[in-house]
């Protein structure tokens, strides 16, 4: 008798895949952009609240990515790579995705840090004399 485990939910789609290996560096190209939108707003509304909640949101939005990582290379190490020919495929794509979501949260975490303890708007530009 063979004990086999099957998982019991498939998380290899196309989608959580493309998420565990494009979220964080799409994450944080968005961070880096929306950074860069939101900091003449911020300072025109005077609080760095939304700097911090960008920030925030993509660091949350890369751990999703690298949970998506790992739902990958859970579900292709519970896979029979004798049926299934996806499998070392996703085993590549797993750890890829794990690797990336954690590079570019780091980064992105890193980028924010400073709105948290120097003011954005002191070396922003002002316009007019």
């Amino acid at each position: 008798m063979t004990l086999s485990i099957t998982p019991t939910e498939d998380h290899r789609t196309i989608p959580r895949r493309f998420d565990a290996v494009l979220g964080g560096p799409v994450w944080w190209g968005v961070h880096l952009g929306g950074t860069y939108w939101l900091v003449p707003r911020a300072c025109a509304w005077g609080t760095d609240l939304p700097l911090h909640a960008l920030t925030i949101a993509m660091a949350l939005l890369c751990g999703r990515a690298w949970l998506s990582g790992v739902q990958v290379l859970r579900g292709a190490r519970l896979a029979d790579p004798a049926i299934d020919r996806y499998a070392q495929r996703d085993v590549f794509i797993g750890w890829m995705g794990i690797l990336l979501a954690t590079i570019f949260g780091g980064v992105t975490v890193f980028e924010g840090l400073p709105a948290f303890f120097l003011d954005a708007c002191a070396m922003t530009p002002t316009h007019g004399p």
